[in-house]
């Protein structure tokens, strides 16, 4: 019985620490090496309108503030193990900031491609869009069907 209790905790145990890793995975910075160069990466990504297609305006506002805010504190402080306590907490926050918006942004632009026959067409289309398009076109095609049901307006379909 004990054997069987301690082989049921390992494969927890096991189990746990590879979804941790696979949380730690999705993170746009990676522990261990250098911020200043984790930013540059990060901007490049940015501004090479694939990865972070679907970044709004203002989240992209705030990503860029959050970057020119931490390159600040790494040219102030040169050596980061030298980084005071405070200065330390404000770089972490807008990791966070940096992290919650771009893993977002890149869920959103994850292209998401299905083959589809027409309605009486035995050919199959691949179609592909955004995880972000996608939801939009749902919406869309919910709001015109509300809209359609409520005015009894059919012909704009």
């Amino acid at each position: 019985m004990k054997c069987m209790t301690l082989a049921v905790v390992a494969t927890l145990l096991l189990l746990s620490a590879g979804v941790a890793q696979a949380a730690k995975k999705n993170d746009v910075f990676v522990p261990g090496k250098p911020l200043a160069e984790q930013i540059q990466r990060i901007e490049g990504e940015m501004g090479d309108g694939k990865t972070y297609a679907e970044l709004k305006l203002e989240d992209r506002s705030r990503v860029r503030e959050a970057l020119g805010r931490m390159r600040i504190t790494l040219e102030r402080f040169p050596d980061e193990s030298g980084i005071p306590a405070v200065a330390k907490t404000d770089l972490f926050n807008d990791q966070q900031i940096v992290n919650t918006l771009l893993t977002q942004a890149r869920e959103d632009s994850r292209l998401i491609c299905r083959r589809e026959k027409a309605t009486g067409s035995n050919f199959a289309v691949t179609q592909c869009l955004t995880l972000a398009q996608r939801e939009r076109n749902k919406n869309d095609a919910q709001q015109r069907m509300n809209n359609a049901q409520r005015v009894g307006n059919f012909d704009n379909f």
